[in-house]
């Protein structure tokens, strides 16, 4: 039984917090990945082009529901709030020292603190499924190792439906399966290998991810080439890439979450006092499962083929020990060192800054150039807060131009720009105009030779009229609209009635 220690405090900070994502999802529509899996929950299957399928799985029911803005962020919203109970309960179980006595709990304020795991608690994609299925599996996998006898077949159990769970997430969950592997190996040694336990969690993780791999065995293998073309990137390393990356990974997570992190290992003897010496030490437990994610990341960041929120496992398993590392520095000086109150403080301001963009809809509008000029011209400058508003709209009027031309099919030039329309104008189906194997083209099919569409451009990715050899034979203007936000105009759609189309070039 997990006993947990929440006081008032950390209660309004949750609940502060749990306000604050349902304001967001109230405000903003669905970014490209939202939309994106959203649409797997629209053409439910056993998995998809470049994901598993969990993701549309659980957006399933809410779109039986409604499919609204604030249904679809249902899930995120639940994923955020039940992390941060798995984050109370693996902190406790690790450092049950430095967590009890707390009154606003440590692991709970670098949690709350993080731009990057608030707009993951509103935005559902692989890796909000991520955060607590990681939690789940170190806690369960340090009860194994806890245990002075074998260990319940329960538990065997248990663990192998988390893992089958993070499978049926996300490709990079095997990065869980290596921290369990290291950390069991650690506990039994080589006898692991002989007892029945682990082999039952793999055949039950097998099963529940075996969907995965029946899909992909039926559509040659596509989204494990994807993947893995994907995640190699440029074929030479770079330090300047990795270094970027890994600047925006500080801002994102915590500007104090690694000096933290550094603090618990420099002092772990002390951190690890009460621990009984069964299991790897509570130190070395985290790093399995933080270290691993880490280094992948390391070398794919310098290939420039890395995204921010793929880094979360690796945080989830950072938190606790950063958490107990901030904690033992508090109990030292009854409050927390200037540096680390610094740090603290320009986090909180990094919060509110980005929180208030979001609502504003940024900072840079469209000049009187950008509004006048012309479709794939240069923009003076970009706002990658824009992203956020005017899909519905957009879409809603390329519904109304196929309508008045005829037109049953939308077409865009990149998947972007598709999920977005392709989920607020359903069920008109919207057509990449790239020669390039995506989801979109196991969904809608590839634009057929001769056909007639309705194409739709945006100012923040603008592109030049498809008219050309391999494109269409012509295009028509037929509207712009303006995006408005708080009376500024963010950016606008253009609209293209396109005739007879020619191909795509290689």
């Amino acid at each position: 039984m997990l006993r947990l220690s929440i006081s008032k405090r950390t209660s309004l900070l949750l609940a502060a917090s749990a306000l604050l994502h349902v304001v967001l999802s109230l405000t903003l529509e669905l970014s490209a990945d939202e939309a994106h899996y959203a649409l797997y929950a629209l053409h439910l299957d056993w998995s998809y082009f470049d994901h598993p399928p969990l993701v549309g799985w659980l957006q399933w029911p809410f779109l039986q529901a409604g499919g609204s803005g604030l249904a679809l962020r249902i899930v995120p919203m639940t994923c955020w709030l039940l992390t941060s109970i798995l984050l109370m309960a693996l902190s406790d179980q690790l450092f049950p020292d430095f967590t009890y006595t707390q009154a606003l709990r440590a692991d709970i304020v670098l949690f709350g603190l993080s731009p990057m795991l608030h707009l993951l608690g509103i935005a559902l994609v692989p890796d909000t499924l991520l955060m607590p299925l990681t939690l789940a599996v170190m806690l369960t996998t340090w009860h194994l190792c806890s245990a002075h006898e074998n260990p319940r077949l329960s538990l065997w159990v248990l663990l192998g439906v988390l893992l089958g769970l993070t499978g049926l997430a996300k490709y990079t969950a095997f990065l869980n399966a290596v921290g369990v592997l290291l950390v069991l190996l650690h506990r039994y040694g080589p006898r692991l290998m002989l007892r029945a336990g682990p082999w039952v969690a793999v055949l039950v993780a097998a099963i529940i991810v075996a969907p995965v791999f029946i899909w992909n065995s039926q559509h040659d293998w596509v989204s494990f080439h994807y993947q893995l073309n994907h995640a190699a990137g440029s074929n030479q390393w770079r330090a300047g890439s990795s270094l970027r990356f890994w600047c925006v990974i500080w801002i994102a997570f915590g500007v104090a979450l690694p000096v933290l992190a550094w603090v618990s290992w420099r002092d772990r003897r002390e951190l690890q006092h009460s621990w009984q010496g069964i299991a790897p030490s509570p130190i070395r437990f985290s790093l399995y499962f933080m270290l691993p994610g880490l280094l992948l990341w390391l070398f794919l960041s310098g290939r420039g083929s890395t995204l921010p929120h793929w880094v979360t496992p690796s945080v989830m398993a950072a938190l606790p020990m950063a958490a107990a590392g901030a904690a033992m520095l508090w109990s030292e000086k009854s409050r927390w060192p200037r540096w680390l109150s610094i740090g603290l403080t320009i986090q909180i301001a990094l919060l509110a800054v980005i929180i208030t963009l979001l609502f504003a809809g940024g900072v840079q509008s469209e000049s009187e150039a950008d509004i006048n000029r012309l479709p794939g011209q240069t923009k003076s400058a970009t706002n990658p807060i824009a992203d956020l508003y005017g899909w519905s709209a957009g879409a809603k009027r390329a519904m109304q131009l196929a309508q008045q031309e005829g037109v049953q099919t939308l077409a865009v030039a990149n998947w972007t720009l598709a999920s977005r329309l392709a989920w607020y104008a359903r069920p008109l189906p919207v057509k990449i105009l790239k020669n390039k194997l995506s989801q979109f083209d196991l969904w809608f099919g590839r634009p057929l030779a001769g056909e007639r569409m309705i194409v739709i451009d945006w100012s923040q990715m603008s592109r030049s009229a498809p008219v050309g050899p391999n494109q269409f034979k012509q295009c028509k203007d037929l509207d712009t609209l303006p995006v408005i936000h708080l009376g500024r105009q963010l950016s606008h759609f253009h609209y293209w009635l396109c005739d007879d189309w020619q191909g795509a070039s290689e």
